[in-house]
C-alpha cells in the first residue's frame, strides 16, 4: 500500500494561497511563489546598509524572501529598515530577519 500524501501536495500554490485554512502571511507567500514561479530565498549575509539595499535591488524581482541578519550590519538604522521595506514593497518579496540570539556550537 502506497503512503498517503497530504492533500496540499497535489494543489497549486495559487490554490493553496486561496485556502481559508492558512494564515495571511502564508497565503501571501504562496501567492508570491505562484506569481514569480520561484520559491527562491536569498540570505543577505552582508555587513552594511548600502550593500544590503543594492543586493535587494538586484535580486528583488527574482526572489520571494530576503533573509537578513540585522545584528551583523554595522550601520543598521531606520534608513536600513525603510530602504529595505520600500524595495520589498516595490519588488514584491518578504523580509525575514534571522536573529542570532545564541548560536549552537
Amino acid at each position: 500500500m502506497a503512503p498517503r500524501q497530504h492533500p496540499s501536495r497535489s494543489q497549486t500554490f495559487s490554490t493553496r494561497a486561496e485556502s481559508g485554512s492558512i494564515s495571511a502571511l502564508t497565503s501571501y507567500l504562496l501567492s508570491l511563489i505562484s506569481i514569480k514561479q520561484s520559491n527562491l530565498c536569498v540570505s543577505a549575509d552582508v555587513h552594511n546598509t548600502s550593500t544590503l539595499l543594492r543586493l535587494a535591488e538586484e535580486v528583488g524581482d527574482s526572489i520571494c524572501v530576503l533573509k537578513t541578519h540585522a545584528d551583523i550590519i554595522d550601520d543598521f538604522s531606520d534608513r536600513t529598515i525603510k530602504g529595505l521595506q520600500e524595495i520589498a514593497k516595490r519588488k514584491y518579496f518578504l523580509i525575514f530577519e534571522d536573529r542570532k540570539f545564541g548560536d549552537i556550537g
